[in-house]
């Protein structure tokens, strides 16, 4: 039987150690806290790209942004070779006498 302790999962307790509030300087600067700095390993001279997405900004290290880009990249190619692959091999497979004998096994 558990006991009255009220416990908490890692994931949310790290998840609000990494909750920073910041200010926006007048000439639109921020800094990025030390803990976080150090955490995502960002130091002097790490690029960093600037998302928007609606009404958020995503701050994320460029190279792993460009990781990402790169696997969406190759997937999106990946389907185009397929479709295109799919298209040419329509001409042979679509065709009546298949049908017929395909229907067979459906």
């Amino acid at each position: 039987m558990l006991n009255n302790k009220k416990f908490i999962n890692k994931f949310i307790l790290t998840f609000l150690t990494m909750i920073e509030t910041i200010n926006v300087s007048s000439r639109g600067q921020i800094v990025i806290p030390e803990k976080v700095r150090a955490k995502l390993e960002i130091k002097e001279g790490t690029k960093l790209v600037l998302i928007k997405k609606g009404r958020r900004i995503i701050l994320e290290r460029e190279d792993d942004f460009l990781i990402e880009l790169d696997k969406n990249q190759e997937a999106k190619e990946k389907a185009g070779w397929l479709l295109l692959a799919d298209k040419a091999m329509a001409k042979m497979w679509d065709n009546p006498k298949d049908q017929k004998t395909w229907s067979k096994y459906v």
